[in-house]
């Protein structure tokens, strides 16, 4: 692939895509955060913002998230699950999973890396394209979304991370994938509060699953171990029956 498509966010187009859906976007040309233009406010069931650049982009654990302007889709949204608060350790997993299955339509080398991440995988360009970060707010929860799909080599923010133009994804619009994301968020969603177990779903595609991996905890604890797979609550379960509902996860290759 040798040219990248930075067509603009369309409100129109976008509504054109989710006329079937409950979501409402808005789209501003820059903003300093969609996540903390949500987090600051009272938002309504399906609120979605959208960002062609933020200028104080926030990843998890209160990380700066920089991306170059127009060449990532950055977006968050609101919206209130129908499980108990103490069930909402799935969200973050569930928004993982809906954009990992939307990017292994176009080309099938996504994983997810519990909790946060969608990673590529078999390919010359391994790397993160997607993080995401969720916060409770009110009776629901925000989710924010930062998807790398132009950024060419000397833009990436990190050396570990990648983008969709370089391990050659054809489609490259970022409504297209706004609209399909949250589409497929939406019916996993649905699948989820029916009480649907999609610990198989998730643990399939997932790299940390079956890993040898270290996890950091925001109280300075870290756990070692192999990942056996993920429980009821959406944690992972390292072997010897060891919990782990939080935390950063560093994979150890061999």
């Amino acid at each position: 692939m040798t040219s990248v498509d930075i067509s603009p966010l369309d409100v129109k187009k976008l509504a054109y895509l989710l006329v079937d859906g409950y979501w409402q976007v808005s789209v501003f040309q820059e903003i300093d955060s969609t996540q903390t233009f949500l987090t600051s406010k009272v938002p309504h069931h399906g609120e979605v913002v959208a960002a062609e650049y933020q200028s104080a982009g926030r990843g998890r654990l209160e990380r700066k998230f920089e991306a170059a302007q127009s060449r990532s889709l950055l977006f968050s949204f609101y919206f209130e699950p129908k499980r108990k608060r103490n069930e909402w350790g799935w969200i973050p997993l569930i928004a993982g999973l809906a954009v990992e299955r939307v990017l292994n339509r176009q080309k099938k080398i996504f994983v997810t890396k519990w909790p946060n991440d969608v990673l590529v995988k078999n390919s010359t360009q391994i790397g993160k394209v997607s993080g995401i970060l969720s916060e409770a707010l009110h009776n629901g929860v925000v989710v924010g979304i930062g998807l790398n799909v132009s950024m060419k080599q000397d833009e990436l923010p990190v050396p570990t991370a990648s983008s969709l133009f370089l391990v050659d994804v054809v489609e490259q619009d970022r409504n297209f994938y706004l609209a399909e994301i949250l589409t497929e968020f939406a019916k996993l969603m649905e699948r989820w509060e029916a009480h649907e177990d999609l610990r198989s779903l998730y643990e399939e595609n997932c790299a940390t699953i079956g890993a040898e991996v270290e996890i950091h905890g925001t109280s300075g604890a870290v756990e070692r171990g192999r990942v056996e797979k993920i429980g009821n609550l959406g944690e992972l379960i390292l072997e010897g029956n060891r919990n782990i509902y939080s935390g950063d996860v560093i994979h150890l290759y061999t």
